[in-house]
């Protein structure tokens, strides 16, 4: 049975090739993203007076206020998992991609459940607030179109009024337009591109300390999408794997894990510069090392993974939407055991609701399918146009 649940929402990929250990690590950045958002609203929001103190600086808490750097654990990995097929090419001397089927792989793979679930969300607040008199049916309609073309944070300089989340997804599709261009340094001998890969990385992080945009844009994440690259870059030039891949690489893995999570980076400039290059480290020894990687890819943890997306979507509205009434529930005047019960009482729905959306709404756009479909849609089209072409020049050469 258990094999069973597995295979029916595993992740399907382009290439029918699926590393389990990749879903390990997108399960390790959206279980910090979840309970980030579950921390954040509960004591924000909660009417208990705590024995103890709940913004008390101690490891749990500092390891939940860190937990929104998931994103850019996120950031990363795609950085990593776009340049791969491009990296195989350019290295490894492998089968051209094609930039037609990238970005429309882009559109069919990403823009349908993240349509779909933007617009429920959008649908939902309105029915939320159809009782009072006059709700601002115009400030979510805006909100909802800007959002839906990604440009939330470009026209209003704020995060997204539907769901918060989205701004990271605006930043996101900026990415998938640059990259291709991005990644034709690949093409450049080995020591040139990893040299400019590395400064870049940290001149944009320098940069940033002296210039801030208006609104949240690439430019402010683009660190961790070049250590996604250079990921990749190391990655299929197998460097230094017999190095990774022995015992001594998982207390280094651990170490790394945890400064990851606690090292200060905000205003601080030395953990700004490491940031980037430590989730690197990360994800090339799981990536490389045995034993880590079957950590990473154990049981049900790739499965909650591959999911991610969805739950990135959904997380945020079913807490707010469920969370007023589990507030309500609470036992003892302790800080964290609370915590921990509004952990358990949302973490079940939102695994449960993003569980349905996944397999019905967003694992079928994973298929090849639609790419192919549109693709093939696009043949015909352009045999039909051609054999319209042919039918006209053949009535002038006989009408002359």
């Amino acid at each position: 049975m258990a094999r069973n649940i597995y295979s029916r929402f595993r992740r399907i990929t382009t290439n029918q090739l699926y590393f389990p250990e990749i879903d390990g690590i997108r399960f390790l950045a959206i279980i910090m993203v979840i309970l980030f958002h579950i921390h954040g609203y509960f004591v924000a929001r909660s009417a208990i007076k705590f024995t103890d103190d709940a913004r008390t600086d101690t490891l749990l808490n500092t390891f939940l206020l860190h937990g929104d750097r998931g994103v850019e654990l996120f950031f990363v990995l795609s950085g990593f998992i776009l340049c791969l097929p491009f990296a195989h090419h350019f290295i490894n001397n492998g089968k051209k991609v094609s930039l037609k089927k990238y970005y429309l792989r882009r559109v069919t793979r990403l823009e349908p459940p993240y349509f779909i679930a933007i617009t429920a969300i959008f649908l939902l607040h309105i029915a939320m607030h159809m009782p009072n008199p006059r709700p601002p049916y115009p400030s979510w309609t805006m909100s909802w179109l800007a959002s839906l073309c990604y440009s939330h944070a470009f026209i209003y300089h704020r995060t997204p009024l539907l769901t918060v989340v989205a701004w990271s997804l605006e930043i996101e599709i900026q990415f998938y337009l640059l990259a291709p261009l991005l990644f034709r340094l690949l093409a450049l001998h080995k020591i040139t591109r990893r040299l400019i890969l590395f400064l870049a990385t940290i001149a944009i992080v320098v940069l940033q300390n002296f210039y801030t945009p208006p609104f949240i844009c690439i430019y402010g994440y683009l660190q961790f999408f070049l250590a996604g690259v250079l990921l990749a870059d190391l990655y299929v030039s197998n460097e230094a794997a017999t190095l990774f891949n022995n015992p001594l690489a998982v207390p280094l893995a651990a170490i790394i894990l945890i400064a990851i999570c606690y090292m200060p980076v905000a205003r601080v400039f030395y953990g700004e510069l490491l940031f980037p290059f430590f989730i690197g480290i990360l994800y090339y020894t799981v990536l490389k090392n045995e034993a880590i990687k079957k950590i990473f890819s154990y049981r049900f943890v790739p499965v909650i993974g591959g999911m991610c997306y969805s739950i990135y979507l959904l997380h945020y509205t079913i807490i707010s939407i469920l969370g007023r009434f589990t507030l309500r529930l609470h036992f003892t005047g302790y800080y964290i055991p609370n915590l921990i019960l509004q952990a358990i009482l949302l973490g079940i729905p939102i695994l449960a609701i993003s569980s349905v959306y996944y397999y019905y709404i967003e694992r079928p756009f994973m298929s090849r399918k639609w790419l192919d479909m549109l693709l093939k849609k696009d043949k015909k089209t352009e045999e039909t146009n051609m054999q319209a072409n042919y039918e006209t020049a053949a009535t002038d050469l006989t009408e002359k």
